[in-house]
């Protein structure tokens, strides 16, 4: 309920008032009258209003002194002034002190009510958008962590470097990777043949292998973990443009050295690295990191080397087949994501691209099945779940024997992942549970807004891809799906109505373009809008 106070040295209109407005039908309670300034004072301290109608000329201490003295305390309630002083030097007193509104005496109750209507709307807005501004502040903390990560691996991305969200969580975290040169360098590791192979394994090695990569660069600046698949750590490194281009790639390589030294010494693991070319440009990241994965599988024709760039490949032919790891991280993420439609498109995509250049042969398609458990093990790891949880009893290595073609290698990875898409549908991660209410509620609220996932993830601190993600994961709908939904079932209830015109129905549910809202509104109806309310 909103609290006003009434101040007046006119005992008349402050019983007429009382009596004549209609303050429960605005939601309004009188806490308190007074009959001066001082005494209004008193009652406003007590009772901290949100709403002041108060007259300018009382004994003791005038309105505005009154007022004056509420703003020093830092109550910033909305003041209605109700007086017959007509003094342009007053009204300008008022101005300053943040009015809302200014009534001549004798007022009519309609102005009144009409004041205060428009007050309590101004209020009620003002509490949701605090309301919401806590909310988001909360969201933030929760999210931070995710979206520390989400920022460094987004500009793995095309284009990511222009979104809204990474440059407001870039500037909330005061990253600023300005006035550098980038190199993106992956470091790859395998468990040695002779030991035997358990899913597990790999997450558990790849979370070492990130523990001696972070140890060895915590004092270095510029150099952030973007991600960790199977096998592969993805390294973004940043060094100022003050050094000498010619001499980055130099000390990106000692670096390299060092990590691949040190995982080879304490882990035992057979280990190799690729580094992309340096780049001018923060947006130019992905070329960085698309030619470092080239470079990777160029290793196959280089035994022996740990360490691969560019200027080590001349004249040497290209393999015959190249592992497709950047497809196999989307295929993951949709898979963890519940999103099984997702996957399945992700698993024609990649039999496609695999029947597009020259057949793998047998063992290669088998190392490319070893590549996409190593991911998802540590995907699920992340989750405190193992393939066994999902797939008990059954035997990795006899369901790799049965690969013999591409076809087989495409029914193996439903089999395996569909299961798992599953699962994690059925889980819904509570963590995200408050973020997805609140995009709920906001589009409930303004669904006439241009509100698109971009909008909302940046309002959020997560990137679009990933609040799709859980939107789908929480929600088993869309966002476009959810929104459109919102929006037609708004425009039923308004035609319902009779009061506005269909044109004018588009626009208060957010449509500009009357065809297309004609349009949307018989694809999820099955009838026209001219139709639907006869």
């Amino acid at each position: 309920m909103i609290k006003a106070v009434i101040i007046d040295d006119d005992m008349t209109t402050i019983q007429g008032l009382t009596r004549s407005v209609k303050w429960d039908g605005y939601g309004i309670q009188v806490a308190a009258t007074a009959r001066n300034g001082k005494e209004g004072l008193e009652q406003i301290r007590a009772h901290r209003p949100d709403i002041i109608l108060t007259d300018i000329f009382m004994p003791l201490m005038d309105g505005i002194s009154m007022l004056k003295a509420v703003r020093e305390d830092g109550n910033m309630a909305e003041v209605i002034i109700l007086s017959g002083y007509e003094d342009f030097k007053c009204a300008q007193s008022a101005v300053k002190l943040n009015v809302n509104d200014y009534l001549s005496k004798p007022a009519s109750l309609d102005d009144i009510e009409r004041v205060l209507q428009e007050t309590v709307s101004k209020i009620r807005k003002r509490e949701a958008a605090e309301k919401e501004d806590k909310e988001l502040r909360e969201l933030l903390e929760t999210n931070l962590q995710i979206t520390k990560k989400q920022i460094v691996k987004g500009l793995l991305e095309p284009e990511f470097y222009h979104t809204p969200v990474f440059r407001k969580v870039s500037d909330y975290l005061k990253i600023d990777l300005s006035g550098n040169y980038f190199t993106v360098l992956l470091i790859e590791f395998f468990i040695k043949r002779e030991r035997s192979f358990k899913p597990s394994d790999l997450s558990l090695f790849a979370y070492a292998v990130n523990n001696i990569v972070n140890e060895l660069t915590q004092d270095k600046q510029g150099v952030y973990v973007a991600d960790i698949q199977r096998n592969v750590i993805t390294v973004i490194i940043a060094t100022p443009s003050r050094v000498k281009k010619e001499r980055v790639m130099v000390l990106v390589k000692q670096m390299a050295e060092e990590m691949l030294a040190h995982i080879d010494q304490y882990l035992k693991l057979q280990v190799g690295a690729a580094i992309g070319p340096v780049t001018d440009h923060i947006a130019d990241i992905p070329k960085s990191y698309s030619a470092a994965f080239d470079l990777l599988a160029e290793r196959n024709n280089m035994p022996g080397r740990q360490l691969i760039s560019a200027e080590d490949l001349m004249g040497l032919p290209k393999p015959a087949a190249r592992r497709p790891m950047i497809n196999y991280q989307a295929l993951a993420d949709a898979v963890m994501a519940g999103q099984s439609e997702l996957a399945e498109e992700k698993i024609i995509e990649l039999g496609e691209s695999l029947h597009g250049g020259t057949a793998p042969s047998v063992s290669v398609l088998r190392e490319f099945a070893i590549d996409i458990v190593g991911i998802l093990a540590l995907a699920l790891h992340d989750h405190g779940l193992q393939f066994e949880d999902i797939h008990a009893g059954s035997n990795m290595y006899k369901e790799l024997e049965q690969l013999y073609s591409v076809s087989d290698f495409t029914g193996w990875l439903r089999d395996l992942l569909l299961p798992i898409c599953e699962t994690m549908n059925r889980r819904g991660s509570q963590k995200h549970r408050k973020t997805i209410d609140f995009i709920m509620r906001y589009v409930q609220q303004h669904y006439a807004d241009d509100i698109t996932l971009d909008v909302l993830a940046e309002k959020v601190y997560l990137t679009r891809n990933y609040l799709s993600q859980i939107f789908k994961q929480e929600t088993g709908e869309n966002y476009n799906s959810y929104l459109t939904r919102i929006r037609m079932e708004k425009a039923k209830e308004l035609m319902l109505g009779g009061n506005y015109k269909i044109f004018e129905i588009s626009g208060m549910v957010g449509y500009k373009n009357h065809a297309y809202f004609s349009q949307l509104f018989k694809k999820y109806s099955g009838l026209n809008p001219s139709e639907f309310n006869q």
